[in-house]
């Protein structure tokens, strides 16, 4: 290969990229059976690699797809990088590829360890696109040829100058698909391929051998859009195949080919020409129907789309066209006319296949190509599912999984015990076993893992309008995260604004919503118009789909889905949480109680979503509910304050237009975390640690006590490095426990194993399946195992730590009383020893050991004692007939035949004997005992394998048993994750940090806000590059000067000079401190915050139909309605939406409501300076602003130089130097004269009405003498 264009050589490490799979860490090294590692065919080239995966993988990968690995602190590998990754596969791939680093060659090499073909296709060197039948899943990146080689010449390239035939080999359970839309004519002659593909195609592996095979003959003619379809066929049988096939057979080969997706997309566009044999059909099938087309399209009931009932979901389809097509064509149409909203993936053979408006959506969407033919059609493997889904759900559709329920033979002997079979009873069933949307994942086996670690919430609502003024109404809400399984239930009233509404979505944002149809208000629509507008939202029927909370209840108990987690015995049918929604005379829990009707409407409302996605059982079966109360539902009394701070339940409220004013979870610029508080304080290293610090940074503490607590948490954790620094190594290791139990819990689930259609499916890659559930519940088990060394070593300083809370959550339960952690030494050796661990993993077979499966070792027993049974039985025979050479013959039903020597028969036998079979030499008899003990250890082994194949079942509903204490340890470390986050940040800020200093309100004391010396905790450097100003901020603090107990401080000062980013560093520092963690600043000293309030920032709702000053004036209405003496007020120069005066008035107005009569902490920032001079002499108002130095000022603004000081110190800015903005923004010099020339002029106008004011005032009061008058008219007049 001296010659060779590869620059690689066997060693060296690499990034690899896979079609549809991310670049991934390899190893370059020769192939274990031909030892070479590189192939050439033509312009092709490819290299042999190893995967860097916790089962090692290798492949040819194409060397346009390689790009050398320099390790992963090298700038392409951060974010925004190109091999950027967050997928925790990947990154303890390159923590492997990082180590082979330090490593020479020669040491790289003997890493090397994927020798192995998994399959035999891996060593036929075929040009398939993907060796689909590995049993390896697309979340494994175990797809092992090149992007070029998956490629078929796209059918109306040009470049190919000979067509590529596609052969199609029908098997019983597709033969009712294929040529449903097309006519055929009998063909003299057997073809040797057809026009047309299946990616049903079965191959020797696709059918058993008794399965006849048939070749569908070439397509002769295309349809017209008529609807009427006639259809001849000529079939001939083929030979069946004697011996199954080592290799992968050529049919599947061309199907595996047809479904690669497109070189690029311009390939695809090939595709769109004339009809004929290189190109699809101008106008598919589906769009000549004329029931189909926008206009004369129907829903089930035959409702016009213009109907206010009309059911979008559906679809009328005339019955004609049913009796048209074949059984599985017709099967399709009736499930999509059901389930129009859906993309349907069909299930033929080992392939799911994309039918006509499907298949556009396939091809557009995930890169498929359109099969030949004139009816849309195109697919990928049942590998390939939950990458193809998942692409899809992102992308706002909803996808049904539709399978094969039933095998071939299994239809076979249905249909012999049918007395009428009908063309519609020979075709296998299909039956929906999963509706998949955005609130629906649960990221099964089939589905893949989650692309990021916080919680997506399906979200069920019910209105009711408390007064005919629509000023009040009350929310029924449940949402629930489905990849957890947990929900959260409440019913709460709320104002004309929908506050409480708005931080419920804003807390918990969801992805999908769900309704009652012509039940939302006026306001709740502008919500969902506008917050949630990338949510998908669908309206259920009232009644049928959106159940009343009476329905509700009945339906729960009569599915009965917590009769595995609760105990009947004792009369508990329902959660805790929702028996207290009940109403308390009727001990069955059927009717609701009074102030819980809308709540339990809303869950109805989202059970039936759950069970039309058909995962009710496995979620609901949690019993895992929890009920939701407004933050502000126990909001502080302005008698005794402190009383209710010092509870400790008391939150900080933290609404949506706070949380996104001072972007502490999501930017304003593009929606990300980039520059927000939750990526500057995120360091934590489990899943479940980032989904409680969000909560945590949700909801700030008020109880100094809580909040102290916590800060001395972090004390004790920063005082400890060396310890921590383990346990921070062994944190790194843990998945997502939390995810885990869920998944283990819905494997485990006895109901959806008794009636759920996956029971019933027919999955051709069950074993990968089986492997990835077990692989899951080892990783399980293994991160219990890291989290008791965890406890182990935290256990070990405990006696150092002050903090309870700390102390709770790392003491074992059995130790103390306080102790929050549960001891599960006993349940690990327990699941140590249940099974070979090895074994499972690799074969996908769980064999319980002795002791552990009641059943299993039963059956066992039987087993044993009947062999043995019938092993003294023969020496029995042997000594009654007088030989000794007397053995057992049969197999299977026929076992346990006596074979006796025939020169030994001629003497007499008793009469029990009974001739089975003869051979030359010898007679087989069998006895009434032999057929009665044969009958015991059939029983026995059919129970074995019974329990067998339900093993793993059942193994996983055990450890689900003990579900509690699994979810307590992970809770537990859970809030270690994140108080070791906070202490992370606390030891590794910019600057100095401080603790801060919360204080209990008393009586007589004013709140107050002391923060001296501090920084914004997002912005360490400014855009200059200097260090950031730390500035003072002290509202109702002890001051020398005059009104140094004022609430209320106006902010003025430049343009740019600081004004907005000082109000969101105060907003910030105060939910950090509240939180429980250090701040950047010298000092920090608070009273507790109830509640924090932001006016900030410009900009109108346009899908809610509110322009800015509406907005500006809604979020100030909400301060004015909801804030006390204890929150915290941030507004931003109020009134700029409107005409000056109109905005000085209002401002006027608000400052006079929060200084005078609120009395809370305020910054409010202006220009207006008039309001200024109104309040210099106000002592409920303090004046304070950015300062800035200015060079050559004179009246020429084009000479002055503003140099911008970020401080904040007192008195008020005389100007605000609007011009210097100007001119840093580029507008013309003549512009900018030109305003100055008439800012002057309206200054002077402003300044002559004041001053002609106070002359009439004067005059009225009669204090001017005769001589002032003058004086001020002459000053008016100039």
């Amino acid at each position: 290969f001296g010659n060779s264009s590869c620059d690689f050589s066997p060693g060296d490490l690499v990034w690899a990229k896979m079609e549809g799979y991310p670049w991934w860490p390899c190893l370059v090294y020769n192939h274990p059976f031909d030892g070479t590692f590189i192939r050439e065919k033509g312009k092709s080239v490819r290299v042999h690699v190893q995967f860097f995966d916790d089962s090692p993988t290798r492949g040819w990968v194409s060397r346009r797809l390689l790009k050398p690995y320099t390790g992963s602190k090298s700038k392409e590998v951060q974010k925004g990088g190109h091999f950027y990754s967050s997928k925790p596969e990947i990154l303890r791939a390159m923590q492997r590829a990082d180590e082979a680093l330090n490593k020479d060659k020669i040491e790289r090499l003997e890493l090397a360890v994927c020798d192995e073909p998994s399959e035999p296709e891996e060593e036929e060197e075929t040009e398939v696109g993907a060796t689909y039948s590995s049993g390896k899943s697309e979340d494994d990146d175990h797809e092992i040829e090149s992007e070029e080689e998956v490629r078929p010449k796209v059918q109306g390239s040009r470049r190919s100058s000979r067509q590529i035939k596609k052969r199609r080999v029908i098997s019983d359970s597709e033969s009712d698909i294929g040529g449903s839309d097309v006519e055929f004519k009998p063909d003299g002659k057997e073809e040797g391929s057809s026009d047309e593909i299946s990616s049903g195609v079965g191959d020797s592996d696709s059918e058993g051998l008794d399965s006849p095979v048939k070749v569908a003959s070439k397509r002769k003619k295309m349809v017209t859009g008529n609807g009427s379809l006639k259809r001849k066929s000529s079939r001939k049988e083929m030979p069946l195949a004697t011996k199954r096939s080592t290799g992968i057979s050529s049919e599947t080969k061309s199907a595996l080919n047809a479904f690669s997706a497109p070189q690029n997309s311009e390939s695809q566009a090939h595709v769109s020409g004339g009809c004929d044999d290189n190109s699809r059909p101008t106008i598919w099938y589906h769009e000549t129907l004329e029931w189909l087309k926008e206009d004369k399209r129907r829903d089930l009931q035959r409702r016009r789309p213009d109907h206010p009932d009309f059911d979008a979901s559906t679809l009328y389809v005339p019955e004609d066209f049913l009796n048209s097509c074949t059984p599985g064509m017709r099967k399709w149409w009736q499930i999509k006319s059901q389930n129009f909203d859906l993309v349907i993936f069909y299930k033929v053979g080992k392939f799911y296949e994309l039918y006509h408006m499907d298949a556009l959506i396939g091809v557009n969407e995930l890169g498929l190509v359109f099969m030949k033919g004139n009816w849309a059609h195109s697919g990928f493997p049942e590998i390939a599912f939950g990458r193809y889904s998942d692409s899809l759900v992102q992308k706002g559709y909803k996808v049904a999984r539709v399978e094969q329920t039933e095998t071939p033979e299994m239809m076979e002997a249905r249909c012999r015990k049918m007395a009428h079979i009908s063309k519609y009873d020979r075709v296998v069933r299909r039956e929906i076993c999963r509706v998949i949307t955005k609130g629906t994942q649960t990221y099964s086996v089939l589905e893949g893992d989650p692309s990021e670690n916080y919680s997506k919430y399906l979200l069920s609502l019910k209105e009711k309008e408390e007064d005919s003024s629509g000023h009040t109404r009350v929310y029924g809400v449940c949402f629930v995260d489905t990849s957890l399984g947990k929900f959260f239930i409440g019913q709460f009233s709320d104002d004309r604004h929908c506050s409480r509404f708005r931080t419920l979505v804003a807390h918990y944002p969801p992805v999908q919503v769900l309704f009652e149809k012509g039940n939302l208000s006026t306001e709740t629509k502008m919500i969902l118009k506008g917050s949630l507008s990338s949510s998908l939202q669908e309206g259920l029927i009232p009644g049928s789909q959106f159940w009343d909370a009476a329905k509700t209840l009945r339906m729960l108990l009569e599915e009965g889905y917590f009769k595995e987690k609760l105990n009947e015995d004792s009369g508990v049918l329902l959660p805790q949480v929702l028996k207290g929604m009940t109403s308390e005379s009727d001990s069955l829990g059927l009717t609701p109680g009074e102030k819980s009707e809308l709540a339990l409407s809303a869950l109805g409302g989202c059970v039936f979503y759950l069970k039309k996605c058909l995962i009710d059982q496995e979620l609901l079966s949690m019993a895992n509910f929890e009920e939701y109360i407004p933050l502000d539902s126990d909001m502080v009394s302005a008698i005794r304050p402190g009383a209710v701070f010092a509870k400790g339940n008391q939150r900080m409220v933290l609404d949506a237009v706070t949380l996104s004013n001072l972007e502490i979870f999501m930017n304003g610029t593009n929606g990300s975390t980039e520059g927000t508080l939750l990526e500057k304080i995120d360091s934590c290293h489990t899943p479940f640690g980032k989904r409680l610090l969000k909560q945590w940074l949700c909801a700030p503490l008020c109880s100094p006590y809580a909040i102290n607590d916590r800060l001395d948490a972090i004390e004790d954790l920063m005082a400890e490095p060396d310890k921590i620094s383990d346990v921070v190594d062994l944190l790194k290791k843990l998945p997502d426990l939390e995810r885990l139990l869920s998944k283990i819990h819905n494997v485990g689930s006895p109901l959806k194993s008794q009636n759920h259609p996956d029971s019933r499916a027919i999955m051709y890659e069950e074993t990968t399946y089986s492997k990835k559930k077990i692989i899951d519940f080892l990783s399980a088990l293994e991160g219990f195992k890291v989290i008791c060394k965890i406890i182990e070593i935290m256990e070990e300083i405990a006696d150092n730590f002050k903090s309870k809370i700390l102390k709770q959550v790392i003491t074992l339960q059995t130790k103390t009383p306080q102790g929050r952690f549960p001891d599960l030494t006993i349940e690990l050796n327990r699941w140590d020893t249940a099974f070979d661990h090895e074994k499972a993993r690799k074969t996908g077979l769980i064999t319980p050991k002795a002791g552990f499966d009641s059943d299993y070792d039963q059956a066992l027993a039987d087993i044993r004692e009947n062999e043995q049974s019938l092993l003294e039985y023969l020496e029995k025979q042997r000594s009654r007939i007088g030989c000794r050479t007397i053995v057992y013959w049969g197999i299977g039903r026929n076992r346990y035949q006596l074979e006796i020597p025939e020169n030994f028969i001629t003497r007499n036998l008793p009469e029990e004997y009974e001739l089975k079979s003869t051979k030359k030499g010898c007679k087989r008899y069998w006895t009434k005992t032999i057929e009665k003990k044969l009958a015991n250890l059939i029983n026995a082994e059919e129970r074995r394998d019974i329990s067998l194949k339900d093993c793993m079942r059942r193994l996983f509903y055990n450890f689900d048993k003990n579900y509690k204490d699994w979810q307590s340890a992970v809770e537990c470390i859970a809030v270690l994750d994140v108080l070791l986050c906070l202490a992370n940040y606390s030891r590794g800020g910019d600057g100095p940090m401080c603790r801060p200093v919360i204080l209990l309100p008393e009586e007589g004391t004013p709140p107050f806000l002391d923060l001296r010396g501090s920084r914004h905790p997002c912005i360490t450097k400014t855009f200059f590059g200097d260090d950031f100003i730390p500035n003072d901020i002290l509202i109702g603090c002890e001051e020398e000067e005059e009104n140094g107990k004022a609430y209320c401080v106006l902010v003025t000062g430049p343009n740019m000079g600081g004004k907005s980013t000082l109000m969101r560093q105060a907003g910030l520092l105060a939910v950090m401190a509240q939180t429980g963690c250090y701040i950047p600043a010298e000092v920090c000293r608070l009273t507790p915050i109830d509640r924090v309030f932001t006016r900030l920032g410009a900009s109108d709702r346009i899908m809610s139909g509110e322009s800015t000053f509406f907005v500006e004036l809604s979020e100030t209405a909400s301060i004015l309605t909801h804030a006390t003496a204890h929150s915290l007020v941030l507004v931003d120069e109020l009134g700029r939406g409107t005409a000056t005066f109109d905005g000085t008035a209002i401002a006027n107005a608000v400052v006079k409501e929060l200084a005078e009569n609120i009395k809370c902490r305020t910054l409010f920032s202006t220009h207006y300076h008039s309001l200024v001079e109104d309040y210099s002499q106000n002592v409920a108002v303090r004046l304070g602003h950015m300062a800035c130095m200015v060079e050559n000022e004179c009246e020429d603004p084009s000479q002055e130089t503003i140099t911008f000081l970020y401080k904040f110190i007192k008195g008020a800015c005389p100007k605000s130097y609007g011009f210097n903005a100007a001119r840093l923004a580029n507008l013309p010099e003549e512009i900018i004269q030109k305003g100055h020339r008439k800012a002057r002029e309206f200054e002077k106008m402003t300044q002559s009405l004041r001053l002609f004011r106070e002359v009439c005032l004067a005059s009225e009061r009669s204090t001017l003498d005769a001589e002032a008058v003058p004086k001020l008219l002459t000053l008016i007049k100039e």
